[in-house]
């Protein structure tokens, strides 16, 4: 008896051929221009292109990586917890969106929020 695996989230947006991030897959699942991606990654707008694997860029696409993953937990799909990532606003963070506090660096703020809330413990 053999097992099949089911592919990892995060597999969907790894670089074909290496061991980092696309910038341009994980745009383009969330609706940004790789420009975008560059001003929330707080990088060189060409960075994303000219050296996908730099750390500061690669730190973000990690951390949007895990919001997605938990709010794909919560919701049961993908596109529909991309659109609450960029969109809803978060009472407990002053109405801002997980998107703008993964820009600040609140990364493991919003996952414990969010698994507050899949647990019920809040909200």
């Amino acid at each position: 008896m053999s097992a099949v695996l089911q592919q990892p989230f995060v597999e969907q947006f790894r670089e074909p051929g290496t061991p980092y991030l696309s910038p341009v897959l994980l745009g383009d699942f969330l609706g940004f221009q790789v420009q975008e991606l560059a001003e929330r990654a707080h990088v060189h707008r060409n960075t994303p292109t000219a050296r996908p694997q730099a750390p500061q860029l690669q730190k973000y696409l990690q951390d949007m990586v895990r919001v997605l993953a938990v709010a794909t937990e919560m919701t049961g799909d993908e596109k529909r917890a991309a659109f609450l990532v960029r969109n809803e606003p978060l009472r407990a963070f002053g109405y801002m969106t997980a998107d703008a506090l993964v820009q600040e660096g609140r990364v493991d703020a919003v996952i414990a929020y969010l698994e507050s809330l899949a647990g019920g413990a809040a909200g």
